[in-house]
């Protein structure tokens, strides 16, 4: 949920909050299904997407759009991974909480202030 930043001064409560366009998919580890996501990303103008098996060649997350920021948990086999598009939001990897199967950012931008999380649950 985005919780909207402190009223600035001078601004009405009727303004309408600058949201931000998200998607969730699981890719299946899927070179095609990844490309289709970029181009889904760019015509649909989506600021960020959660992302469950992304990709990836040689231990890296591969086929993402250069200019879009990925984040993912150090190297190896990594099931979770969120990509921001959008160069106005501002996101922070908490590690803390993160690793191979789970990516939590502090997301914020000029109105709004949140937590995105991509979590790949096994089926065991």
């Amino acid at each position: 949920m985005a919780v909207p930043l402190k009223q600035k001064r001078g601004e009405s409560n009727n303004q309408v909050p600058q949201l931000i366009k998200c998607y969730e998919v699981n890719v299946q580890h899927s070179r095609a299904a990844t490309a289709n996501l970029m181009q889904m990303i760019s015509t649909d103008k989506i600021g960020m997407a959660l992302i469950q098996e992304p990709y990836q060649y040689q231990g890296k997350i591969t086929w993402i759009t250069k200019g879009y920021r990925t984040f993912a948990y150090e190297e190896g086999k990594r099931r979770a991974a969120i990509i921001i598009q959008d160069n106005t939001i501002y996101a922070l990897l908490i590690t803390q909480l993160s690793d191979n199967d789970a990516v939590l950012l502090e997301i914020n931008n000029e109105r709004l202030s949140f937590y995105a999380a991509s979590v790949y649950f096994d089926y065991n």
